[in-house]
């Protein structure tokens, strides 16, 4: 009998872990995932009335999420930073200071800075990250910027 019920439990743990192989199952969900060492560049601005806002250049609309909570911001020809804390849906950006160049137009840096300065929460979707302000309708939608060399 007792052959039997460690035979059961054997085999109860074995179907357990096929089913979260065979699901793919994560227990840590995207929210979870730090921001901590990614960059991210901007794909979008969006805003009221179903306004986009497409940058010519994304790369030059870089977020840099550092350690010990160091966010290094490139805004078209400024150079900016603040501090960022992550707790579950919510990212705050704190401190936020930046170089205040005149960009050539038509440059997305004030609209960039401006949605950054009132960002509350954010979502990891698809490998994109999506930073939403404190209004409904302005949000920003980045992909995931790797350096590439151009010597």
């Amino acid at each position: 009998m007792l052959k039997f019920i460690l035979m059961s439990a054997k085999l109860k743990y074995f179907l357990i872990f096929i089913f979260f192989c065979a699901f793919n199952f994560n227990p840590v969900s995207a929210q979870e995932e730090s921001l901590e060492n990614t960059s991210w560049q901007l794909v979008a601005i969006y805003s009221f009335n179903n306004s986009e806002f497409i940058p010519n250049n994304p790369e030059n609309y870089i977020l840099r999420f550092r350690l010990e909570s160091r966010l290094q911001i490139e805004a078209d020809c400024n150079q900016a930073g603040a501090t960022w804390m992550q707790e579950a849906y919510t990212l705050r950006l704190t401190d936020l200071v930046t170089t205040r160049k005149l960009c050539v137009q038509p440059s997305l840096f004030n609209r960039f800075i401006m949605n950054l300065d009132r960002s509350e929460s954010y979502e990891l979707i698809d490998g994109q990250l999506i930073l939403r302000t404190n209004s409904e309708v302005d949000w920003m939608m980045f992909e995931p910027y790797v350096f590439t060399p151009s010597f």
